[in-house]
């Protein structure tokens, strides 16, 4: 008995070690979720403003369209899927990775190239017998436009020349801290906001523009990718600390609840073998006294 009381405290202290680990790492996850959704917070009304004048300036335009908004095919296609680089995130990377098989199982029929942002999602279409043609690590903390603006360039450089004829992205929108939605957006060819959407009299001022329309209408199409792929990344990002954070907690919960069972049972096992010992002390006893 005495080994199993023995057992049942070195369980408990080993749980509670664990749980000053998860609180540790929730308070950890919190701080970056603080941090990566200022950001967000940041981007998303940018990229709106930025939407609404490239959807202006469209409506001036007069002739050919940018190549960044032709339809050039749709045999080759990349799928860029963003998913975490380190676990205990509880069920977000599956996530991720379950909407990316069921991507690639409705589009079987056409040549999909995979782009991997993490390294989970990486080891993941390694070990499946699909691996990534890129695989970019390390952009879930402290990502920046500058490295967005590298991956974009590459793509459309690709697209421009015939390589590619779309670009899909897969990402962990963020809702709140327990609410994240996969998402799959068109990068390219570019999906071009309807101008009806757009607010009153703004849609209807004239504007004069420098050096070009055609000119500014390819920057602000530039400008848009490399935000909306920036954007998807900070997404990304807030859902992986948020979704870590709330798995941390879950799992402080249950560590809560698994020392209050542990302690039970401690004291039931501690409670037996003290009514052990008072019976054989009362035994003992009562044999002495028959023996006198």
């Amino acid at each position: 008995m005495a080994s199993t009381t023995r057992d049942i405290r070195r369980r408990i202290r080993s749980v509670r070690n664990t749980q000053q680990i998860t609180k540790a790492m929730k308070m950890v996850a919190a701080a970056k979720l603080r941090k990566a959704q200022s950001r967000l917070m940041a981007i998303r009304p940018y990229e709106d403003a930025l939407a609404k004048k490239l959807s202006l300036v469209l409506s001036r335009l007069v002739g050919d369209e940018s190549p960044l908004l032709v339809q050039r095919g749709q045999e080759k296609l990349v799928l860029i899927v963003i998913s975490a680089d380190k676990g205990l995130c509880g069920g977000f990377t599956h996530n991720i990775l379950r909407h990316a098989e069921s991507f690639l199982k409705d589009h079987q029929d056409r040549q999909v190239t995979l782009t991997a942002v993490g390294k989970k999602g990486a080891q993941y279409f390694l070990k499946s017998g699909r691996e990534p043609d890129t695989v970019y690590t390390d952009m879930s903390e402290d990502v920046t436009i500058a490295q967005a603006m590298a991956v974009m360039r590459k793509f459309v450089a690709a697209y421009l020349n015939g390589q590619i004829h779309e670009v899909h992205i897969l990402y962990s929108y963020f809702n709140n801290v327990i609410s994240q939605q996969v998402r799959s957006e068109r990068l390219l060819p570019f999906d071009v906001p309807d101008v009806d959407d757009l607010a009153g009299a703004g849609a209807q001022q004239e504007y004069l523009m420098e050096p070009s329309p055609e000119q500014v209408c390819e920057y602000l199409l530039e400008e848009s990718l490399n935000v909306r792929l920036f954007r998807a990344l900070l997404e990304s990002a807030s859902s992986e600390h948020g979704a870590r954070m709330t798995s941390m907690d879950n799992a402080t919960n249950n560590a809560d609840d698994l020392i209050s069972q542990l302690t039970l049972q401690y004291n039931r096992a501690r409670q037996s073998a003290i009514t052990t010992e008072i019976s054989e002390i009362v035994g003992g006893a009562e044999a002495l006294n028959k023996e006198a």
